[in-house]
């Protein structure tokens, strides 16, 4: 498992969140009734990451304890112009 972040989509959660370096951002799947699957994100400092990269002085990872979301896939975080968000996949 890995993290694709884009440098578009890392500047759009710095912006918004307004983040500074040294701060970290976790990502992890959330499951709600029979098929419903979404990914969801914290600020919090890692205790055992997974996966992370580090973008612009920010941390973006995954924990240990929630790579079981992702199964062996990436999350690949992209940048939608026309909607002007960040797009998570797991690839």
């Amino acid at each position: 498992m890995k993290i694709h972040i884009t440098q578009q989509a890392a500047a759009w959660y710095i912006r918004e969140l307004d983040l500074k370096a040294g701060d970290s951002v976790q990502f992890f799947g959330k499951v709600y009734g029979k098929d419903g699957f979404s990914f969801a994100l914290a600020i919090m400092e890692p205790s055992r990451p997974e996966v992370e990269v580090v973008i612009d002085g920010v941390r973006f990872y995954v924990e240990k304890s929630d790579a079981w979301f992702f199964s062996e896939h990436d999350l690949d975080i992209t940048f939608d112009e026309i909607r002007n968000e960040p797009v998570l996949d797991r690839k």
